[in-house]
């Protein structure tokens, strides 16, 4: 807050004479000052900053419940340092290109899985300042929910890319796309896909067609 004050301030001294051919000597006169009276500007007011708008209250997705793909479901969230609650949608699952699939795990790629692209929308649930986060990731499933008999950790291919949430991600409503490179064991194919964290390791979310 910034204060301003004005002070005005005027001082006069007088001083006083004796008069030579006075049989008495005149008393000094008393040196006067006047001095005007300080005065103080109104301090401005200071901008209040507005506080952040505390997140809202949300209904969170329960463990084990069973959606279809569109369907959303609300879960905590809290990843370094990041904490609110989150929106996932799972929108569809795509094929993938399997030679693009060998070459992005190179010696670590299989012959027998077949890949598949998860494809997800985060929302910022309760207006937690959620910007710059990393979406959850979704595990590929059956079209019965099952598991698939392969699983694919960190791995990009074109067109199957995480997103990442933009750093200005702190507005209740406020979504962006992402996608999950995932596979399948021979006979199996990914249809679906589970969410696994946190208080859902035991108990999944699992959206199916």
């Amino acid at each position: 807050m910034t204060v301003l004050a004005a002070v005005s301030a005027a001082a006069l001294a007088l001083t006083g004479c004796s008069d030579d051919d006075s049989d008495s000597s005149a008393a000094d006169q008393e040196s006067s000052q006047e001095a005007a009276p300080e005065t103080e500007s109104e301090p401005e007011a200071a901008e209040e900053e507005s506080p952040a708008a505390a997140p809202k209250e949300v209904e969170v997705t329960p463990p084990g419940t069973k959606l279809k793909i569109g369907e959303q479901a609300v879960v905590p969230y809290d990843r370094a340092g990041a904490t609110g609650h989150i929106g996932i949608t799972v929108t569809g699952v795509s094929d993938v290109d399997k030679a693009a699939f060998d070459a992005a795990l190179g010696e670590n790629g299989d012959a027998d899985i077949t890949p598949f692209c998860v494809e997800y929308t985060i929302e910022n649930a309760d207006g937690s300042d959620l910007g710059g986060s990393y979406p959850p990731d979704l595990v590929g499933t059956t079209a019965d929910g099952g598991e698939t008999g392969a699983t694919v950790f960190g791995a990009d291919v074109e067109g199957c890319a995480e997103g990442v949430a933009p750093d200005e991600f702190a507005e209740a409503g406020a979504s962006y796309e992402t996608k999950r490179l995932q596979g399948a064991g021979p006979g199996a194919a990914v249809a679906g896909a589970s969410y696994e964290e946190d208080d859902y390791e035991d108990k999944p979310i699992v959206w199916t067609p």
